[in-house]
């Protein structure tokens, strides 16, 4: 799960977590693009995550480095974005979300836009009950 996964399923949004909590959306936004690492917030910010999403701190710290968007085809972008919308707007749909994304790694490991280990990653990351 990373970062971004987890405030969907919190039904929040960094702009959310923001403001409501005084911490800079940047940093929030650096974190969710994978351009900075929970690893090098400050303790504060640390701990005003923790209790906002209701994880300890070292769940946080083991939370899985967002992928480059720039590395998948767009379809496979938008289908992971659509189902983690879905999710946080608790959508009547979501199993639509979850079809669209399991074909969209399908056809982006079948069409060699991603690795088999990529897909294998990203069918643990969002269909795995672990």
């Amino acid at each position: 799960m990373t970062y971004l996964d987890l405030i969907s399923e919190r039904h929040l949004t960094n702009y959310r977590i923001s403001k409501q909590n005084n911490i800079p959306l940047t940093t929030l936004q650096d974190i969710a693009s994978g351009k900075s690492s929970l690893l090098f917030c400050n303790g504060k910010t640390l701990l005003e995550l923790s209790k906002i999403l209701k994880v300890s701190i070292e769940d946080l710290l083991n939370l899985e480095k967002e992928e480059d968007k720039k590395a998948f085809p767009k379809f496979l972008t938008k289908s992971i974005d659509s189902l983690r919308k879905g999710i946080r707007n608790q959508s009547s749909l979501i199993d639509c979300y979850y079809d669209e994304l399991a074909s969209s790694i399908n056809v982006a490991e079948i069409e060699h836009y991603i690795t088999k280990e990529t897909a294998d990653r990203l069918r643990k990351r969002y269909f795995s009950n672990d």
